[in-house]
């Protein structure tokens, strides 16, 4: 009697959980519907193809057959190991290249300093600069000399003239030091300087007792100076002028800001800066089997060293049930509804 009993509540308890299977269908079917729950969407502009997504959708609604590739530009990446540092699953490995400079062969002329965009450099130049002084005769010695360095030197007026209204027309006395025959000429009683002749050495200014010639002259621009020192030695007429010393501390390249970008070696006349590269040097790796596809390193690469072949993903509309969990886990926002 007790087996029977026991056999009609097993058949009342299946039964029960069948017809609630079957009242189930239509309401997860009800779920899809578009009035109710609209749709999902992946945003192609904005899905970098991580897979983050699928690990949350339990309907396997979501189809990304293959994430989103990633590779190092051998030729463009400068080893600066900053991809390996924000890389959370230690999927990169970089051989990092140490930077230096050689004191015995630094002149402290600071031409790379305007190239490392890092502020790695170190010179001891902060207090010292040159200006041009009254004394300046606009030979021009500086202009040439500087542009072979910063191209900080530049004329403001580039040839002698004379003042028509101040000159008396007494031409024995400027012509008479001018080095250059023909330079200083008399034209309707007035001097005339050939600026084709005119070596600007400036003697005729000291004895023009009238002020009646204009020098040509020079300007220094302090942003482009690189502290070099060969237009103060250059100058025989004091025209430049010196404040500030250089300092004691040696020049240095902060390890700790240098990105290995490389900018600096050409632009240092004496080759003084030198890498030192480590025993166990191998080219960038980037392992995909470790990698999720996360993008982070492509934003902090300075060099736009890392490739990416991007692979999107797409939602299969009869499989989903419009749970959101996959636009909650999203990273990039890239799905919508």
């Amino acid at each position: 009697m007790s087996e029977k009993i026991f056999e009609r509540r097993e058949f009342i308890k299946k039964w029960m959980q069948g017809s609630l299977l079957l009242l189930s269908v239509p309401i997860l079917k009800a779920c899809q519907e578009e009035w109710l729950y609209p749709p999902y969407f992946i945003k192609r502009d904005r899905c970098i193809g991580c897979g983050e997504c699928l690990k949350v959708c339990y309907y396997s609604a979501i189809v990304l057959p293959q994430l989103s590739s990633y590779s190092i530009k051998k030729e463009e990446c400068t080893n600066c190991g900053i991809c390996e540092g924000v890389c959370k699953f230690n999927a990169i490995d970089i051989s990092a290249i140490d930077y230096f400079i050689n004191k015995e062969r630094c002149n402290l002329c600071g031409k790379c300093l305007p190239f490392c965009s890092d502020n790695a450099i170190s010179l001891p130049t902060n207090n010292l600069k040159y200006t041009i002084a009254k004394a300046c005769v606009g030979c021009g010695d500086c202009v040439t000399v500087c542009e072979r360095e910063g191209k900080a030197i530049t004329y403001n007026v580039r040839y002698y003239s004379v003042i028509n209204s101040k000159c008396a027309g007494c031409i024995e006395r400027c012509s008479s030091v001018c080095p250059v025959s023909g330079a200083i000429t008399k034209s309707n009683k007035k001097a005339v300087i050939n600026t084709s002749l005119c070596i600007k050495c400036g003697r005729c200014l000291a004895k023009c007792d009238r002020g009646a010639i204009i020098p040509s002259s020079v300007v220094l621009d302090q942003s482009k100076c690189t502290k070099c020192g060969k237009c103060y030695t250059i100058c025989t007429y004091n025209g430049v002028t010196k404040t500030g010393e250089l300092g004691q501390s040696p020049p240095v390249i902060d390890q700790g800001k240098c990105t290995r970008c490389g900018k600096c070696i050409p632009e240092c006349p004496e080759n003084a800066i030198y890498t030192v590269v480590p025993l166990t040097v191998h080219d960038p790796i980037l392992d995909m089997t470790k990698c999720t596809s996360c993008g982070e390193c492509i934003v902090e690469c300075p060099e736009g060293a890392i490739k990416r072949e991007l692979k999107n993903a797409e939602i299969n509309q009869t499989m989903c049930y419009k749970c959101g969990k996959c636009m909650e886990v999203c990273p990039e926002s890239a799905i919508t509804r």
